[in-house]
Order: C-alpha cells, then structure tokens, then sequence
C-alpha cells in the first residue's frame, strides 16, 4: 500500500511538472502569401493554448483559444517565398520545429469525397497551390484538369521533405482512365511529374502514398499526419539556373531552366556580400537561391566524355553540367601542384535532382586515383585529395548506375582548403530550470589549416539565464553552461550561440541538424532529407520553478 501511495506521487508530481509539447502533424503545411490560414496542428498539446513561433516577422500566428489545436496564421504580403521553421511551446519547452512553406500561387483545399474516378476535385485557374490529406489507408485522392494541346503540366509534391511520414507518387491519366504519365521520387521521396500535352482535354491527377519507413503491407497508406502540398501549373517552372553559383561580390548573368519559360531567359545578378543570392521571376515556385562563392563559376561543354576534349578548369570555383543521357561521362580538366590539398563537391540530390553521382580523379593516363559514391549525402559524393606531382588532372562525374536524362543536373565545386571554423550542436532546444545549470554540448570543427583562439559564447538568454564565454584552442567537444539563477522568472524565447575569433572578426552561428536517420517526429528512420535541413534558431525555456515534494502519508500502524 506504501508503495502505491509512492507511485501515486511520483506520478502527480511529473504531471506537475509538464513536458514540452510535441507536435504530430501540420495541416495544411504552407499558404500564399498575403493571405490568412486556418491550420490545425495534432499531438500533445497541454496545456491549451500553446504559443507560437515563426522564423520570419511577417509570419503571424495566433491559437484558438476555443477550439483546441487550431490556429489562424496571417502571411504577410512581403514573407518571402520559400519554406520556414515554426515551433509551438509552452513554459515547459517547445516542439521540434516543423517546416511551412509560403507560396505566391492561390491555395486550394482538397474537398472529399474524391477517391473515385468520377468524383475527382475539379482544378481549375491554374496555378494553383492544393493542401490535401491522405487519411486513411488505401486513400487516392483525384484532381480534374483542362488541358490545351502544346501545354505542359508540372505538378510537384512537398510532403517527405517538408516532414510528412510519407512516400508519395503521382499518376496522369485520360478520360478513358489510361495512364498517361507517372512520377515517384524526384526530389527525395516527393514526385514531380512534367508532362507535355499533346491532345485538349480533361485529365485525372492522382496522388497516393507509400507508408514511410516501409511497410510489410503493399497497399497505398495513409493517417492524420499524411498531408501534402500540391503545385499544379501549366505556367513558367524553374527547375536550376546556369550556373548553380555565382561569384560572391561580382555582377553576374544566369539562364534560367525549367518549364513553361520564354526562350532563353537570362537573369541579371546584383552584386553582394552574401553567401547567397536570390532570382526573382514569373515562376510559380520563385525565387531561386544560388550560392555565391569565391572563384569562378562556368558551365560544362559537350564533348567531354573522353579526356583530349575535357574542359579546363581552374579552382576554385565550380562547373554546372548534366549526365544528359544513360552512360554518358563528364571530364573536367584541372591543374594542380604536388601536395596541395583539393576538395571536389558534387551536389545533385541535395539540389533537387536525380543523379546518384559516382566522382573520381584520373591522371593523364587514365588511372583513377580517388573516387567516392555518396560522401556528401543524399546520393551525393566528395573528394578530399591531395595532387601527388605536378600535372593536368580530371575530374570525372558519372551516374553509378549509368543512368541520365535532363533531371540528372549536377554542380562541381572544385577549390583549396580556406581557413574554417564551425559549431553544432545536436539539439535545437534547450530547458533550464531555476537555480540548476544545463550542460550543452558543442562540437567544434576546424578546417583547411585553422589555428587561433575562438571564444564559445551564447547571445539573447532571457533574464535570468546566463552562460561564461568558453576559450576553444582546438577542435573537439567543448561546453557550455547555461545556468539559471535561482527564483529567475519563467521566460522562452529564441538564442543563439556563436564562435567568434579571438583575434579577427569572424563568427559562426552553432547549428542544429533537423534532418536525422533515427526516430524523428514518430518517424522511426527520421527525416533525412528535409528542405530546411539545418538551423541556427535555437530556442530556451526557463521552467517554472518545480514545486516541492509532498511527502506520503504516514503509515498507519
């Protein structure tokens, strides 16, 4: 009896205490710009309301103090387009950020019943942005589309990506019910499906799921967390520009590639400071982030198959190209010194496209010297390398299944080691409690020949909290503490945590994996391939203070 009486409290008092809330599901996953949504959000939500963040100002979201889960969230006109991090909390915590997606293009919410092929959800005024629901196993959900002869219909799919547990697949069919086009996995597990329309008429589009990770069923899945967000044009698309990189700093012209757009389109790129720049345009899925980067930044010419008509390049920099087709090889020629160091990144399927790149390093006979598969994730290889003499090298991209088309784009970063430094962190929310302190790990990466001092420091702890500046002299783990005073008052809010030179001017932001290969959101193999795979917005809650014990009732004797 003493010892249910035990329990008893035990249980009460971590009741008392609260936990942070966790977030299930987000529906719908993104709005239009300038417009006000209604979304509701699923999981453990106590105590309600919960509060509410976004990344961005213009982002307002507002609980229904009512109606439990529900909240309205107001877009700005000026909220740039693009995905963006929310997190709900309380004063326990709050929930991994989940990401949403801002468009240009009006929304649409699905309607059911339209499983059946004569109850398909009539789309029309194209583009137009379609939020929907897989909710129940064996769920199809079914789109009418009027299409013109010479059109060509892009429809593409944010779900896995954007953190929906599932692995989603398009099909186009005709009046007659015949498949006419397909697509499965483009962008990670999310499918986008282009097709050039070459009779008038009315076409069925048709989204299902795979359950993600697999499942032993077959059968299509579904449940409340299986939401999408569907883009639906036959208007301009813009898949990449040539080149994906510009020079950081230097005024640059870029071509434009996708769908739907005028001949040759050419972009004009205003200097700047930044690591990255942004092409506005007509597209419905505007704008276009290229990074900018020291160096020169070109695009690949055909022939380059064989090593006598390989393009020269010289590091840094990087090269744009395409394995256009099945088998096809891309060689690009460089110069190098004996000992000096090179690292080759190739980027496909962390861009969006489909090359499971294979790159390796030949000499000019042939031998390769290095080669990788997928070092760099997402099917995507890299090369840290060191010349052994002095001569002309090639870089050689190739597909290594030999596979190719006009999705399998492709961008080569060839350049020296430059002096770096980074911090990571492996949470991107932290708790602590009045009069105890919170040891947050930090690991410290140092590159390319860095050597100095670094201060650790933490910037924007509410009141209350504070955290002594840590002296970093080499790379490893280092912590920080985030101590919280005693009787500090309940406070949550944004941080961050920066390494700085002790002598010098540069700082890196401490990042947060958020994609992960573990349980995730309920998601036992986690999210890997996340559109937003990392940030520098970490969050803090200092807790009420715990309330004292209550000791059990005295045993009666």
């Amino acid at each position: 009896m003493h010892r249910a009486v035990m329990v008893a409290a035990v249980v009460m008092l971590h009741a008392a205490l609260g936990a942070p809330p966790v977030v299930q599901s987000l529906f719908p996953i993104g709005g239009q710009r300038g417009t006000e949504v209604v979304a509701q959000v699923s999981g453990t939500l106590d105590p309600w309301p919960l509060a509410a963040w976004a990344d961005h100002p213009g982002i307002r979201i507002s609980p229904d103090p009512m109606k439990k889960g529900f909240y309205k969230i107001g877009l700005a006109p000026d909220t740039p387009p693009g995905p963006h991090l929310l997190r709900f909390h309380n004063a326990h915590g709050a929930s991994s950020p989940r990401v949403f997606l801002v468009g240009t293009a009006p929304d649409l919410p699905e309607v059911e019943p339209n499983d059946a092929f004569g109850a398909a959800q009539s789309v029309t005024n194209l583009p137009v942005v379609i939020h929907g629901k897989l909710e129940k196993n064996g769920d199809v959900d079914s789109y009418k589309i009027g299409l013109k002869a010479g059109q060509t219909l892009v429809a593409a799919v944010d779900a896995f990506t954007a953190g929906s547990p599932m692995d989603a697949l398009l099909t186009l069919r005709d009046e007659r019910g015949s498949r006419v086009a397909f697509n499965h996995d483009a962008h990670s597990l999310d499918p986008r499906l282009i097709w050039p329309c070459r009779r008038e008429g009315v076409y069925l589009l048709q989204i299902a799921a795979f359950a993600h990770p697999a499942s032993s069923s077959v059968g299509f899945s579904g449940g409340a967390a299986h939401v999408y967000r569907l883009t639906v044009t036959q208007g301009p698309y813009v898949s990449h520009a040539l080149p994906m990189g510009v020079t950081r700093g230097q005024p640059a012209k870029v071509e434009l590639r996708g769908w739907n757009l005028a001949p040759a389109t050419f972009l004009d790129v205003a200097p700047t400071g930044g690591d990255e720049v942004l092409l506005g345009s007509a597209a419905v899925n505007a704008p276009l982030r290229l990074p900018a980067r020291a160096g020169a930044h070109g695009v690949e010419t055909e022939p380059n198959d064989a090593a006598l008509p390989a393009q020269a390049f010289t590091p840094p920099g990087s090269v744009t190209g395409c394995i256009s087709h099945d088998g096809d090889v891309d060689r690009v020629a460089f110069r190098a010194v004996r000992g000096q160091g090179l690292f080759l990144d190739l980027r496909s399927g962390r861009e969006g496209f489909l090359l499971d790149g294979r790159l390796a390093i030949e000499d000019g006979n042939g031998t390769v010297l290095a080669s990788d598969d997928d070092s760099g994730g997402r099917k995507d290889p890299q090369l840290n390398w060191t010349a052994p003499a002095d001569g002309v090298y090639f870089a050689v991209v190739t597909d290594l299944f030999n596979h190719g088309g006009p999705e399998h784009v492709y961008r080569l970063g060839i350049a020296g080691p430059e002096p770096d430094f980074s911090a990571t962190v492996a949470a991107p929310n932290y708790v602590v409690e009045p009069g105890r302190t919170n040891d947050v790990k930090v690991t410290v990466r140092m590159s390319g020949g860095f050597g100095g001092k670094l201060w650790l420091a933490a910037a924007g702890l509410p009141a209350g909290v504070s955290a002594l500046p840590v002296d970093i002299s080499k790379a490893g783990e280092a912590t920080l503490k985030l101590v919280a005073a005693v009787g500090a008052a309940p406070a949550s809010g944004e941080w961050r945590m920066e390494l700085r030179q002790a002598e010098g001017n540069q700082t890196r932001r401490a990042t947060c994996e958020l994609t992960s290969s573990s349980v995730d959101n309920g998601v036992p193999q986690g999210f890997p391939d996340l559109v937003i795979r990392q940030t520098d917005r970490l969050w803090i809650s200092l807790t009420p203070p715990a309330p004292a014990p209550t000791a059990p009732p005295a045993k009666t004797p």
